[in-house]
């Protein structure tokens, strides 16, 4: 069975709007009005993809959104894995276009980034975490990510992730959205938070959600792979 809709995607007709009273008003235009209205240094997450169609011709796009409170892999990394789904789904070529109206939809309980970027998240002192997506034409799509986390403070910390491919993607995307739940709990029991309750158990939804679309990639990988095989006794 394929997978269904990603749950941190658009509300259903009839489902509430939001489980998030957190959740952002709609996001300036522009970054530098972003930083200027947040007054400076706000610690920003990064969307940064380049996109190579089937003439080999490579695209660039970036969007950004301030890192609190749903700035993270754990809760972005659900919108790359829906698009991936989606293509392969549709046996679509990916686009800078189609990707930023994947990303920018208004509707997602979870904020997504819409502020365009113009710069090289891997260099900017105020990203936090960055997503570095490289996407390749048809079918399941040539897919490299590396997920770049920093923190400055009394302990800072960076870490880079690198996972290849569009099961190893949704694989990843499911454990770090596992490990934002089993957090979310301890906070709830610490703090007596329904709201946090809420968060896990979307958490928990969009984790099993992406273990399927991870079964699905490999059940088509393991189908490619043997009718490769199984090409050469037929010719």
């Amino acid at each position: 069975m394929l997978p269904g809709p990603d749950p941190t995607g658009p509300a259903r007709p009839g489902q509430s709007p939001s489980l998030f009273p957190l959740c952002a008003p709609p996001a300036p235009k522009g970054l530098p009005v972003l930083r200027c209205e947040l007054r400076l240094k706000t610690p920003l997450f990064i969307a940064q993809t380049a996109i190579r169609n089937h003439t080999g011709l490579i695209a660039r796009t970036a969007l950004a959104m301030p890192a609190a409170p749903f700035g993270s892999a754990a809760w972005q990394l659900p919108a790359l894995v829906s698009y991936l789904h989606r293509l392969s789904q549709d046996d679509e070529d990916p686009s800078p276009e189609a990707w930023r109206a994947h990303t920018e939809r208004q509707s997602s309980p979870v904020p997504r980034p819409r502020i365009r970027y113009q710069g090289d998240g891997l260099h900017d002192t105020d990203a936090v975490c960055v997503l570095d997506i490289r996407l390749g034409p048809r079918g399941w799509p040539a897919a490299d990510l590396a997920v770049i986390e920093q923190e400055e403070g009394p302990c800072p910390f960076g870490r880079i992730t690198h996972r290849h491919g569009a099961e190893a993607i949704a694989a990843y995307t499911a454990e770090e959205l596992t490990a934002e739940h089993a957090a979310l709990m301890d906070r709830a029991r610490q703090h007596h938070n329904a709201h946090f309750v809420h968060l896990a158990g979307l958490a928990e939804r969009a984790a099993q959600w992406a273990d399927k679309v991870r079964a699905a990639a490999h059940f088509d990988a393991v189908r490619i792979q043997a009718t490769h095989a199984h090409a050469p006794i037929h010719r």
